[in-house]
C-alpha cells in the first residue's frame, strides 16, 4: 500500500494539537513535545517528496500551505504565551502569514495565481527547525543537555540526508537549511544565555519570514491600492480578527490560550480555503465575513470594554472563536461542491 502525500499532509494536520497540549507541563511532555515537532517538520519533506514523484492534486495544494500555517499557528503561539518568546516577535510573522495569503486571494480573480517564491519555501524550512530549536533550548536550562539534543538532531538529519542520497543521488535544499540552521543554533547558545539565545533565534525566524512576505507584498499590494478606500478596508478586515486574538493573548489563561490558538488555526483554514475557491472561479462568503460577522464582533468588543471591562476580553474570545468557527462551517457548506469534486 503506497501513502498519498495527501494522507502524511492529513497525518500531519491531525497531529499537530499534540504538541500544544505538551508543552503545558513538565520536562517529559515537552521533549515529547519536540520530538513530534521534528517528525512533523520531516514528514512535511516527505509529502512533498510524495507529491513530486506522484504527482500534485488541488486538494494537496490546498491542504500543504494550510497544515504549515496551523504548525506555525499551535508552536508559536504557546511560545508567546508562556513568554518564551516576545509578542514583537511572534505578531509581525502572524501579520505577515495572514497579509500574504489575502494579497494572494484578492489579486487572484484579476492577475492571475501568484506562485511560491523560493525564499517563501526557505522561510517554511526554517520556521520548523527554528521553533523546534526553541522548544528543545526552552524545554533544558541544562546547556549541556540543549548541546546534546541538537548534536542529536543534527545526527538525524544527518541520517536523513545520507539516506536520501543513495535514493536520490541529490541532498534536498531544504535538509542543508534545517542542518545549517542547527549548526548556527550552536553559537548563541554557547555565547548566551538560554532566554537571550531564544530572542536571537525568534529574531531570526522574524527576519527571515518578513523578507519573504515583502516580495509578495512589494508585488501585490500597489495593485491594492489602485482600488481605493474599500478595498484596504477589506484587506484589514480580513485579517484583523486573529491578529487582535494574538495582542491579547500573553496574559490570559491556559483555556483562553487553546481558544485564541483554535480561531486562528480555523482562520488559516478558511482563508485557504477561500483563496482555492477563488483561484478555481468560486465565490466566497469571505465578503459577508469582512462587512458584518468582524465588525460585529469588535462592536461588541467595545460594548464589553465601556460596560464590564474585567471580563471584556474573554467574551471577546469566546465570541471570537465561535464566529471563526461558524464561519468556516458555513464557507465550507457553500462551497462543498468544490471540496467534493476534489
Amino acid at each position: 500500500m503506497i501513502i498519498s502525500a495527501n494522507q502524511l499532509t492529513s497525518l500531519r494536520i491531525l497531529l499537530m494539537p499534540l504538541p500544544w497540549f505538551l508543552v503545558y507541563h513538565g520536562t517529559t511532555a515537552r521533549t515529547i513535545a519536540v520530538i513530534i515537532l521534528f517528525i512533523l517538520g520531516f514528514t512535511d519533506y516527505f509529502d512533498g517528496m510524495l507529491a513530486r514523484k506522484y504527482g500534485t492534486t488541488p486538494l494537496g495544494r490546498l491542504l500543504d500551505p494550510i497544515a504549515d500555517k496551523i504548525f506555525v499557528a499551535v508552536t508559536l503561539l504557546p511560545l508567546l504565551h508562556l513568554s518564551i518568546l516576545p509578542l514583537w516577535i511572534v505578531w509581525p510573522i502572524f501579520l505577515r502569514e495572514f497579509l500574504v495569503t489575502e494579497l494572494r486571494r484578492f489579486l487572484t480573480p484579476d492577475h492571475g495565481e501568484l506562485k511560491v517564491t523560493e525564499l517563501a519555501k526557505i522561510k517554511t524550512t526554517v520556521q520548523m527547525t527554528g521553533i523546534g530549536l526553541i522548544f528543545l533550548t526552552a524545554t533544558f536550562t541544562d546547556k549541556t543537555v540543549s548541546y546534546f539534543l541538537i548534536l542529536l538532531a543534527m545526527t538525524g538529519t544527518g541520517a536523513a540526508m545520507a539516506w536520501i542520497a543513495m535514493k536520490k543521488k541529490k541532498i534536498p535544499p531544504r535538509l542543508w537549511i534545517a542542518m545549517g540552521f542547527l549548526l548556527a543554533g550552536l553559537i548563541p547558545l554557547m555565547l548566551f544565555s538560554t532566554d537571550l539565545a531564544n530572542v536571537i533565534y525568534g529574531a531570526v525566524l522574524l527576519g527571515i519570514t518578513l523578507a519573504s512576505g515583502a516580495q509578495y507584498v512589494k508585488a501585490t499590494l500597489p495593485m491594492c491600492l489602485k482600488r481605493g478606500f474599500s478595498a484596504i478596508a477589506g484587506l484589514v478586515l480580513s485579517i484583523s480578527l486573529p491578529l487582535a486574538l494574538i495582542i491579547v493573548l500573553p496574559p490570559v489563561s491556559q483555556t483562553m490560550a487553546g481558544l485564541i490558538t483554535l480561531t486562528v488555526a480555523v482562520e488559516f483554514c478558511s482563508q485557504g480555503i477561500d483563496m482555492w475557491a477563488v483561484q478555481e472561479g468560486y465565490r466566497t462568503l469571505s465578503r459577508y465575513k469582512k462587512r458584518f460577522v468582524v465588525p460585529v464582533v469588535f462592536a461588541a468588543l467595545i460594548y464589553w470594554i465601556t460596560t464590564s471591562p474585567q471580563t471584556a476580553v474573554s467574551n471577546f474570545i469566546i465570541m471570537a472563536t465561535a464566529a471563526s468557527l461558524l464561519y468556516a462551517a458555513a464557507d465550507i457548506f457553500y462551497l462543498r461542491k468544490l471540496l467534493v469534486d476534489h
